[in-house]
């Protein structure tokens, strides 16, 4: 038998989590089974348990690709200005997210689930990480001319998008009035950083 490589390995943890993704926005964390991930995925069963052990791990990869999607790209293009990039995130990335289907009942029912916290605080964390780093690169470009401490700013940023982000899967896009608060955002981090929108 061929010895399966790593990178392999990988690309097909990723298809099953990509698979899988599709069940839990259908079912939530709690009602999905192996089962219906094997089925989504269309491998046998074998196949499935030889990538993951249980639900929660594939639950586990689904998040780390959604959360590096959420932010992975603020910061991350040098070739244009920090400003644009924070447009681009809030224009583009910030509003695909809101548009796409939902994690949130499942993420919400995992959390739940969890006898403690450390979980969520270590992807907190490694969120505001992101985002302060981001922040200060702007503030050292000269760009960003920061009204408040970064680090509560990256707080206020990685909040609203969460909120904005359970409040839109359960009442929809329009009843949210999500653009209109996604401009409202788009204005308050403008001054929090000591920019002027009108140019």
């Amino acid at each position: 038998m061929p010895k399966v490589t790593e990178s392999y390995r990988r690309k097909k943890q990723i298809k099953i989590a990509y698979a899988a993704k599709k069940v839990f926005e259908m079912k939530g964390y709690t009602n999905t089974s192996m089962k219906d991930i094997m089925l989504e995925a269309n491998i046998a069963r074998g196949t499935l348990y030889t990538y993951f052990n249980n639900v929660e791990q594939v639950f586990l990869e689904v998040l780390t690709l959604v959360d590096n999607q959420a932010f992975s790209n603020v910061g991350k293009d040098s070739n244009i200005t920090f400003v644009d990039q924070l447009d681009n995130w809030i224009n583009k990335e910030v509003l695909g997210l809101i548009r796409q289907p939902s994690l949130v009942q499942a993420r919400a029912e995992y959390f739940f689930s969890l006898d403690t916290t450390t979980f969520f605080e270590k992807r907190y964390n490694k969120f505001i990480e992101g985002i302060t780093g981001f922040l200060e690169k702007g503030v050292e470009s000269g760009e960003f001319c920061p009204q408040k401490d970064i680090r509560y700013i990256a707080h206020f940023m990685l909040s609203f998008v969460d909120g904005l982000m359970l409040n839109t899967s359960q009442l929809g896009e329009n009843a949210n009035h999500a653009k209109y608060q996604l401009d409202i955002f788009h204005s308050a981090l403008y001054n929090l950083l000591g920019l002027d929108k009108s140019k």
